[in-house]
């Protein structure tokens, strides 16, 4: 009785064992130009062309914004747009991934343009304006964990001979070197 018992369980088996096969032989294979069997319209991501747009989006951006400041001009407090021309450094950690993100930028007569260099994506491209009230509006693609550029918003002061800037949740400060 023990043996029937056995020989029933390794027919039971071998019955298993072929119907998973059999299934698994009739799905087409990911490897395969159907890549995408379990989405029938799904299409390819296009990172590179993403990314095309991105950089178009800021160069538009920083030729045409008419982006009004946060708070209202103070004619006494405005001081002259070269005021804050200069060469402008520094780094932050970011939060969520902890890499290392190198800002360098030129402001010349209220406009300032630069890059910013993580070593395991690349460089992407800043732009900002600084207004003759030292206020700071701007544009930057950021890399995201993926190496994929998101746009950011670039919103600060300028004091003395920093930047002080905050991009999304994360503070930043350029300074003259």
């Amino acid at each position: 009785m023990v043996r029937d018992a056995r020989w029933i369980g390794a027919i039971v088996t071998w019955v298993a064992l072929l119907l998973g096969a059999g299934y698994i032989a009739s799905v087409p294979s990911q490897s395969s130009a159907h890549a995408a069997w379990y989405v029938p319209d799904a299409k390819a991501f296009d990172r590179a062309g993403l990314e095309r747009r991105a950089e178009a989006a800021i160069g538009i951006w920083s030729r045409n914004s008419d982006e009004t400041d946060d708070e209202p001009a103070n004619a006494e407090n405005a001081g002259p747009l070269d005021a804050y021309d200069g060469v402008y450094v520094g780094v932050i950690t970011t939060r969520s991934e902890g890499r290392l993100v190198t800002f360098k930028l030129k402001v010349s007569n209220g406009i300032g343009s630069g890059t910013l260099i993580q070593r395991e994506c690349g460089v992407t491209p800043i732009t900002l304006k600084v207004s003759s009230t030292a206020t700071v509006t701007g544009l930057a693609l950021m890399f995201s964990s993926t190496c994929l550029k998101t746009e950011m918003a670039v919103r600060g002061r300028a004091v003395g001979g920093t930047l002080q800037l905050r991009l999304g949740n994360q503070y930043l400060e350029l300074s003259k070197p």
